[in-house]
């Protein structure tokens, strides 16, 4: 008697999250073996709920600027979407981008879910480029006026935070020239020719049609250079949007502090020193640089948070800043899936 055994299907390990759930359990233990820890309970329960609640407004504010950049580039592409479109594409990539390492896998999901709304790989991914490279114009910017500002404060009191900011500057400055430099076409078209020889070299890729797709890409990409001068109004307001969108995303830890009864604390020192721990944490390769933020929260803020409240302080932060986006972007992935499959039985 013969039976039918369909094969099993391998389940990929979800290792960024298992790494984030990681560090969620080694923060748990640092607190649990801190002397703080005994505050936690306390420190939660006295709490402004007030603030708490601006500080989720904000992060709103956050992704509609997120949501609407997008838009607004897609736009100079003769591309019409949606905001709310738009603002999901954004949730899902910075989803994507805090569970895999070096934030790897946001774009390319983005760039997937775009294909669902009829947009080419290759236009999509050009224009998810340029929205990359307008908000690093603004966060170099303005961690760099923050380095300035805060470099005499930084040398008589934590010197050893400087080597940090200034490879994070040169990391993130570097990308800024990086990038947009593959929107040059002899540098875009030698490198779609190193992945056209990679798949020739490896002959079981070209039964995907590997080799056209990547011809596909590199006109695709290539078409958003053409007429670029028409599109550099929507790059240049794109930067000019960035600013208020990163001072947004700074702006969380200002609320904390508030939530915590330091009311008297300067909310531009407070957003300088935030940028600061940004930029010297953001070149590390693990899942939303986790652990890193949590160190570096602790090392840059240590001096602020006086009242045996600086563990909590860092829960509160990391919940508003990363957990919460996780939580919320696993729901709209989940959720986008169901519907998206209603639509295709239909």
């Amino acid at each position: 008697m013969q039976t039918d055994e369909s094969p099993k299907k391998k389940r990929k390990i979800p290792w960024g999250l298992l790494y984030i759930l990681a560090t969620i359990l080694a923060m748990v233990l640092f607190g649990v073996f801190n002397r703080e820890f005994g505050h936690v309970i306390h420190t939660f329960a006295h709490l402004t709920p007030g603030f708490l609640i601006i500080a989720v407004a904000v992060t709103v504010a956050y992704f509609f600027f997120e949501g609407g950049i997008t838009r607004l580039l897609m736009r100079s592409q003769s591309i019409r979407l949606s905001l709310g479109t738009c603002m999901k594409i954004s949730l899902i990539g910075l989803y994507y981008s805090y569970i895999t390492p070096s934030a790897t896998g946001g774009q390319p999901m983005q760039a997937a879910y775009l294909r669902r709304e009829k947009v080419p790989v290759g236009v999509s991914t050009a224009v998810l480029f340029m929205k990359f490279v307008c908000f690093q114009c603004a966060f170099f910017t303005c961690s760099l006026v923050s380095f300035l500002a805060m470099l005499p404060r930084l040398r008589a009191e934590n010197p050893t935070l400087i080597p940090f900011i200034v490879v994070g500057l040169v990391i993130n400055g570097g990308s800024i020239i990086f990038f947009p430099s593959l929107f040059y076409k002899p540098i875009l078209r030698t490198l779609c020719r190193i992945a056209k020889g990679l798949v020739r070299k490896l002959r079981f890729l070209e039964r995907f049609h590997l080799l056209e797709a990547v011809d596909q890409f590199e006109k695709d990409f290539g078409s958003y250079t053409d007429n670029f001068r028409e599109k550099r109004g929507s790059l240049l307001l794109g930067i000019l949007l960035s600013v208020p969108q990163f001072i947004l995303q700074m702006s969380v830890i200002y609320f904390v502090f508030l939530a915590f009864g330091y009311r008297s604390v300067n909310y531009f020192e407070v957003l300088a020193v935030q940028s600061l721990l940004q930029v010297s944490v953001s070149f590390m390769p693990m899942p939303g640089a986790s652990g890193a933020q949590e160190i570096g929260f602790s090392a840059f803020f240590q001096d602020y948070f006086v009242h045996n409240d600086l563990y909590t302080a860092v829960m509160v932060w990391r919940f508003f800043t990363y957990y919460l986006v996780v939580m919320a972007g696993a729901l709209l992935v989940v959720a986008d899936q169901l519907l998206h499959g209603r639509k295709k039985k239909q």
